[in-house]
């Protein structure tokens, strides 16, 4: 992140594409879509504010005309990649920037997966989802749509390619186990999404509608119930606020749209002869602490009802390998059969279970290293090790200035409904990357130098050389370095 940010500082919008991308394969969608769990590490987030990196890599996305032009490899091996989500996307752009032959397969009309069919339009417009899926392709990716690969198609792929890496996703969406779930009018909060992408005019509801969960899926129903003519919208969660696993900021924008969240409750039955009319939930207190920090749900005897005319059920899903043929398991992502392992990977969602598009189009582009590495030997793409941690008490927050972060923008109407524009516009230009401390790496600041007692630190090119026969190992250099540039190691 400190490369791409530190060359749009120096260099300009290309060249911090150009870094950008040869890791991202999808700066448009994931500078809109992502967690961001980099800025809640940025260190500058213990001074004044982290830096804003996800709306610089989306500033960076809308702004680029780069030309990507991928490797010629005189051997180009064939890969099959199943699925075009986020994962398959990935995968297959980072094998065709080493000059692979790729073929993408995707079970659907157009590519692109749950970033086509389970993100609403005001978070993904449709043409940025497009313009970073052009660019893959433009690298020479083979695309097959409306391809439904089963176990005997995954067999044939794995005979007819010199690997195969699976994306699929995630399976079935889980059923929340309550009395009256079969009646009509509770729905599957992906299928709603869906079908509102699907269908220009956004099918409609009307009257109060309930959204049942409290990750990004959820938030995304909420927002879009209402744009698509609910009266009132209401999201139930079990747990707090705060363990909300949905993105802080998405949070904030269904609240101040109008969106009613009521945590620390948990759905016990529905309501209604044939169409659901409400539905009643009960009380859930905290209990012990889990592995991820958040809290175990106490389900009470207290409940209360909800009047409602739908309800959308938005509880996360299932891991499904169902197309796996019979003897074959999966061992450390690839696929194993008696013994023998296969040239089958696996990737994304249907290997990890994280649920995020960041997480995805990680896992995708390690997956397509690792099949590249063990089918031709060609190490591509590794990732740096770093001997140690920028942490905020390596940084001397005294050498820097406070500057207020630069804040998104954000187009405020009247009213929702009906509107399926894009909510938030970014950043108006690319001034937040001036807050970035450059954690770990040398601006050739002269700190080091100005600091020595003994004189003995000089520049050298665009760098520095220290004369060792003098050097007397105090490492005053390396203390008053700003943001922690230089190291010391013992011999």
């Amino acid at each position: 992140m400190v490369g791409f940010i530190q060359a749009l500082k120096d260099e300009g919008v290309e060249k911090a594409a150009e870094l950008l991308m040869k890791t991202q394969a999808l700066p448009g969608v994931c500078g809109r879509v992502c967690p961001a769990p980099c800025m809640t590490a940025c260190n500058r987030d213990f001074f004044d504010g982290p830096v804003n990196i996800r709306s610089l890599e989306r500033w960076v996305a809308d702004n680029e005309n780069l030309e990507i032009i991928p490797e010629n490899d005189p051997q180009p091996l064939k890969f099959a990649v199943v699925g075009s989500g986020p994962a398959g996307l990935s995968c297959a752009f980072h094998l065709a920037l080493s000059g692979q032959q790729v073929t993408l397969y995707e079970k659907s009309e157009k590519l692109g997966g749950v970033l086509r069919n389970g993100i609403p339009a005001y978070r993904l417009p449709e043409d940025v989802l497009d313009h970073d899926i052009s660019r893959i392709v433009k690298l020479g990716v083979e695309t097959v749509c409306t391809a439904s690969v089963d176990k005997k198609e995954l067999e044939r792929l794995s005979r007819d390619n010199d690997a195969v890496i699976v994306c699929k996703g995630l399976g079935a969406p889980f059923a929340i186990g309550a009395a009256g779930e079969e009646l009509d009018g509770v729905r599957q909060g992906l299928e709603y999404l869906a079908g509102c992408r699907e269908e220009k005019q956004h099918p409609p509801l009307t009257g109060t509608v309930v959204v049942i969960g409290g990750g990004n899926t959820a938030i995304d129903c909420a927002r879009t119930a209402l744009r698509s003519g609910a009266s009132l919208v209401k999201l139930v969660y079990r747990r707090s606020r705060e363990e909300m696993p949905a993105i802080q900021e998405e949070i904030e924008e269904a609240s101040r749209e109008g969106v009613q969240i009521l945590t620390q409750r948990q759905p016990v039955a529905f309501i209604g002869g044939s169409v659901v009319r409400g539905i009643v939930v009960a009380e859930v207190e905290p209990g012990e602490a889990e592995e991820d920090g958040r809290h175990r749900p106490v389900v009470t005897d207290r409940t209360m009802e909800i009047s409602c005319d739908t309800v959308l059920l938005a509880l996360g899903q299932r891991q499904d390998l169902e197309l796996l043929p019979e003897g074959w398991t999966i061992e450390n992502g690839r696929a194993v059969k008696e013994n023998d392992l296969l040239n089958v990977w696996f990737a994304g969602d249907c290997l990890t279970g994280d649920g995020t598009v960041a997480h995805a189009i990680g896992n995708g582009r390690r997956t397509a290293f690792a099949a590249l590495a063990v089918c031709s030997g060609k190490e591509i793409g590794q990732e740096k090790s770093y001997k140690s941690i920028v942490a905020p008490a390596h940084i001397r927050f005294s050498h820097f200035p406070v500057i207020q972060q630069h804040r998104d923008r954000h187009r405020q109407v009247p009213s929702w409904k009906n509107d399926f524009e894009e909510v938030n516009l970014g950043l108006p230009g690319p001034g937040e990357a001036e807050r970035c401390f450059s954690c770990g790496r040398c601006t050739s600041c002269d700190t080091c130098l100005v600091y020595c007692p003994e004189g003995i630190i000089f520049r050298d090119g665009v760098g520095y050389s220290i004369d060792q026969e003098y050097c007397k190992g105090c490492g005053i250099c390396v203390a008053e370095c700003p943001r922690r540039a230089m190291e010391m190691i013992e011999k």
